[in-house]
């Protein structure tokens, strides 16, 4: 029962508790290193999130103005057509005048049949 330890053992022991302590440092090491990625990457993400969210803003604008400008194209080339048509065809004129004034030429008998608007009601069944 002797309490003598020798030299050799207490060394060792001290060792362990170095190499211990030193697992301990490594593992909050890496803890802090991904706490100060994590941080990092949320800095990141919001300086870039409000420029992203600019981005799709303007890209939905885009492509509303070029919906816009399409539709006008279309306008704009229907209403060079009948210009010219206006400026150069009488027949298209004599026909824009019989339709828009209901004028007609002599012995002449017009039919006209115009379209049920597509919002109105259905007629009610006869009784």
């Amino acid at each position: 029962m002797a309490l003598y330890r020798h030299p050799s053992s207490l060394r060792g022991a001290a060792a362990r508790r170095g190499e211990r302590q030193a697992e301990v440092w490594a593992f909050l090491n890496k803890i802090l290193s991904l706490a100060v990625f994590l941080a990092l990457a949320a800095v990141l993400g919001l300086w870039i999130y409000p420029e992203v969210v600019t981005r799709n803003r303007l890209a939905s604008n885009l492509e509303e103005k070029k919906e816009e400008l399409f539709e006008e194209q279309v306008l704009r080339k229907q209403r060079e057509r009948e210009k010219f048509l206006l400026e150069n065809d009488t027949e298209y004129i004599e026909t824009l005048a019989r339709d828009r004034l209901d004028l007609m030429k002599e012995g002449e008998t017009i039919f006209r049949l115009d379209a049920l608007p597509a919002h109105s009601p259905a007629p009610p069944p006869a009784p």
